[in-house]
């Protein structure tokens, strides 16, 4: 009989369940060729994206905060000439914070509230982000409320969000959520969505996608689906190309495309769902294409075509998503559009495991447990389910207690 590793579902449906701040005119026969725009001692630069890295890196090293943030936005996020450093983009937004802009200060505040290139501080960032508030940056009102949420852990990390709780049965959990933030709300509940409120005002795009979070889940306001729909929907309409941006309209698209798959607050539509997943994923969004692999594999809005899935899986498994990595190996070792191949299985399934994702540490106990593309080793299984065990991975325990009574037995 054939054996199935277990997996993670992710959208819980009706049907079924759907398994992380000129040139002049030329004549019109002659080639228009785009230059880097010059800056030139004593000029001001009118648009910082416009230069190149080095173009960059002589104005920053003359002082200029501008350059040092753009600098600083390159390395955070990457791009197509620079790849992600996040110590070396640290650097340069301290560097322009010393200078006394205020914007590499709320920049920097977000390095320690998420321990980016950095030991998360969020006394650090507190005070960072309460100095940029007062020197006029919007977007530092949305570090302050997330350095609230996540003190009292009402807040779950974007990347690392728990995607059980997306297979749950919504309504039930839901309604806790909604009880929990509509009862006596603490001042700093309060202060969080004042903070969010304002800078959502200001036309701050991380301020309009948090408010639609805070929305759909109930923190420290009635849940209200509606005006999540609107706040991320705010976001989705903008134009911006700004690096800074692009993950709240990324986190925006997604999480209608999750409203639309769910029926939360609109009519379940899985077209619309999938426009919203694609947008985001061509947009260099991970975790979207992660989800579009899911709907190609489930069959949910799309024929059920296994090797479609496995390309989208695999597009964000190059920005190492460890939900993507996970589903490879499950791919693998169950040959769905693939030749059953348990090493190819357990390789993706440690890639996943090395990033503490606990749903692949699970799947390594039992494929060491049982011997499956590996020589079989109790004691390296009983490892992998203790580190799941330790994250509170629901069914780890039970697999430490059932492992460390075969290894007793082989004594």
């Amino acid at each position: 009989m054939k054996v199935y590793i277990r997996f993670l579902t992710l959208f819980f449906l009706p049907m079924g369940i759907l398994l992380g701040c000129g040139k002049a005119d030329v004549e019109e026969t002659a080639e228009q060729v785009p230059t880097e725009q010059i800056a030139i001692e004593g000029t001001e630069v009118e648009d910082y994206s416009a230069l190149s890295y080095s173009g960059l890196e002589v104005l920053a090293y003359e002082g200029d905060s501008q350059a040092q943030i753009m600098l600083g936005r390159k390395l955070e996020y990457g791009d197509e000439e620079t790849a992600q450093n996040f110590t070396e983009a640290l650097s340069w937004y301290q560097m322009a914070s010393d200078s006394g802009d205020y914007d590499g200060t709320c920049a920097l505040g977000y390095f320690y509230l998420t321990g980016t290139g950095v030991e998360q501080n969020l006394d650090k960032a507190e005070e960072l982000f309460i100095t940029a508030i007062d020197g006029g940056v919007d977007n530092a009102k949305v570090g302050l409320a997330r350095v609230i949420l996540t003190r009292g852990d009402y807040l779950v990390n974007l990347d690392a969000q728990d995607d059980e709780e997306l297979s749950t049965e919504d309504g039930e959990k839901e309604e806790s959520k909604d009880k929990t933030s509509t009862e006596e709300q603490s001042e700093d509940l309060k202060k969080a969505v004042e903070l969010l409120t304002e800078a959502a005002k200001a036309e701050d795009l991380d301020g309009q996608y948090y408010l639609g979070f805070i929305y759909e889940h109930g923190v420290g306001v009635a849940l209200d689906y509606s005006k999540a729909f609107d706040y991320y929907s705010r976001v989705t309409r903008s134009e911006s190309m700004a690096l800074q941006d692009q993950d709240s309209i990324n986190h925006s698209n997604i999480a209608l495309g999750l409203m639309y798959i769910k029926g939360h607050g609109v009519e379940v539509d899985e077209d619309t769902a999938l426009e919203h997943f694609e947008t985001a994923s061509e947009n260099g969004s991970a975790k979207a294409s992660y989800y579009i692999g899911q709907m190609y594999e489930s069959g949910v809005g799309v024929d059920r075509d296994y090797e479609k899935a496995m390309e989208y899986y695999l597009l964000a498994a190059d920005k190492d998503y460890a939900p993507a990595l996970n589903q490879i190996g499950y791919l693998y070792y169950n040959g769905y559009g693939v030749d059953v191949d348990f090493a190819s299985a357990v390789y993706y399934q440690k890639l996943a495991a090395l990033q503490g994702y606990a749903i692949a540490q699970v799947n390594l106990g039992f494929l060491y447990e049982n011997g499956y593309g590996v020589e079989r080793n109790l004691e390296t299984a009983l490892s992998y389910y203790e580190m799941a065990a330790d994250s509170g991975y629901e069914g780890a325990t039970e697999a430490v207690v059932r492992v460390k009574a075969q290894i007793n037995e082989e004594l």
